[in-house]
């Protein structure tokens, strides 16, 4: 993945706040474990902290496309390790998740193009993309909404109409004037509201999408399979695949449980469901069992 290298983990934020680089390095210490797919109850209840600064590496400029980041690295190594001495379960979480948005002016009618058209909004939403894509693992598409849903009676009536048609992952993006000075940011799925001065939702927006996507995925549980290679592996095949089973955040332990002329069964522990851990075997050319 993008988001980490071999030795790196990377998370990224806003040019513009490259004036307060010291102070999001020290609030990092969420924002890697959900790349880590840690619970964040368990980590809470045993008052555990990460400490992001100890784990920092440096930092430098990124572009994607005509965006630019500061991408900030730390220590894959370290992060791991801490993870492991402190027996924090973790894995490489990935999500997916879809954004309705709606749009409107009480003070001005028939605005909605001019929101969004609005340098403001466009730049929101692909600020909110690129960093759910690249800090959170989930990838988010926007789908824009033919009627604004004013009274409370729509919005029920909209969340009902999105429920029996979406099988993943969805929230609702409603955007209103307050009043002359602020604008609304609601979100009507989770029954929230923020009052801003510009039309300004992505940290917003990026908190609700991962609390939405990790509904499901909150409860770790430790694994214990076996997989099936070929024994007719080239020792060049064995040893990329003994480097790639030790530097994945996925596999915790593994051992080669038995070789035959046919073939060779290693049994691992992973926080992968079933399904998960023969995806990712299969991609590596081996068969669960």
């Amino acid at each position: 993945m993008a988001q980490i290298s071999d030795n790196f983990i990377l998370l990224y934020e806003s040019y513009s706040k490259l004036n307060q680089i010291e102070e999001i390095i020290q609030n990092s210490d969420q924002k890697i474990m959900r790349k880590y797919g840690v619970d964040q109850n368990y980590v809470q209840e045993r008052e555990i902290n990460l400490e992001a600064t100890q784990h920092f590496i440096g930092y430098q400029i990124k572009k994607f496309n005509d965006q630019r980041l500061v991408e900030l690295k730390f220590s894959k190594d370290s992060i791991e390790k801490f993870f492991l001495d402190n027996s924090i379960p973790f894995l490489s979480f990935q999500g997916k998740a879809k954004i309705f948005i709606g749009a409107n002016d009480s003070f001005f009618s028939q605005s909605n193009l001019f929101i969004y058209e609005s340098e403001v909004f466009q730049n929101e939403l692909i600020d909110s993309k690129l960093l759910s894509s690249l800090n959170q693992n989930i990838t988010i598409d926007y789908e824009f909404l033919d009627d604004y849903p004013v009274s409370s009676y729509e919005q029920q009536e909209l969340l009902e109409s999105i429920e029996s048609s979406e099988e993943g992952d969805w929230l609702v993006l409603l955007i209103d004037r307050f009043d002359l000075d602020k604008w609304s940011i609601q979100f009507p799925k989770t029954s929230t509201i923020y009052l801003e001065d510009e039309i300004e939702f992505q940290n917003y927006l990026l908190d609700q999408i991962l609390e939405e996507v990790l509904m499901i995925t909150n409860v770790i549980s430790k694994n214990s399979y076996s997989v099936i290679f070929d024994a007719e592996l080239s020792l060049e095949q064995i040893t990329e695949l003994v480097e790639t089973l030790s530097s994945s955040t996925d596999i915790l332990h593994f051992r080669v449980k038995k070789i035959s002329a046919d073939e060779i069964e290693i049994e691992y522990e992973t926080y992968l469901d079933k399904d998960k851990a023969t995806t990712f075997f299969k991609e590596l050319g081996g068969r669960t069992i």
